[in-house]
């Protein structure tokens, strides 16, 4: 089994998904203040975790700018949000490959670097569906679902094809 072209290909297929989101998103919800998470940071959020776990080695890894979601004013432009997310996704081409997915951890309760990136893929799902979520309210905005093997969207009408 080829786990780690697995990995690469569901981590990409996920940020991509977080991507979407974040192209599509209008300029009313970047920052809305009405938002207790706003648009920005839980992108920001999840990119930030995403880089931070995908280092095959725990130390040397480039810090990133922090901004709290509490201070007003100041958020991450969409700009840079997306250069973040080329940053990320150039530590899933290269930091998996050379990854050691036995090495042990003492962090979070996860037994080895494979469950940690199992772990991070969840997150950043999960911050991809609460993002669909805030957009979904806002009329004209089309989502869906990423295929892993393409990067593309996905035709919403288009039938599921069965493997057999």
């Amino acid at each position: 089994m080829k786990i780690k072209s697995i990995l690469q290909s569901q981590y990409l297929a996920a940020l991509a998904m977080l991507k979407q989101a974040v192209v599509k998103c209008p300029p009313e919800a970047w920052d809305n203040s009405h938002d207790k998470n706003r648009f920005w940071f839980v992108t920001y959020h999840a990119l930030f975790w995403a880089h931070r776990y995908l280092k095959a080695q725990d130390k040397g890894y480039a810090r990133w700018e922090v901004r709290r979601y509490a201070q007003p004013g100041i958020p991450f432009s969409k700009e840079e949000i997306l250069e973040r997310f080329a940053l990320v996704e150039q530590d899933v081409i290269e930091q998996i490959p050379i990854m050691n997915l036995d090495q042990t951890l003492g962090a979070l309760g996860l037994s080895n670097k494979l469950e940690l990136q199992l772990y991070n893929i969840r997150h950043i799902q999960q911050h991809a569906g609460e993002l669909y979520e805030k957009l979904s309210g806002y009329p004209n905005i089309k989502l869906g679902w990423v295929d892993q093997r393409t990067g593309q969207r996905r035709n919403k009408s288009a039938p599921l094809k069965e493997k057999k």
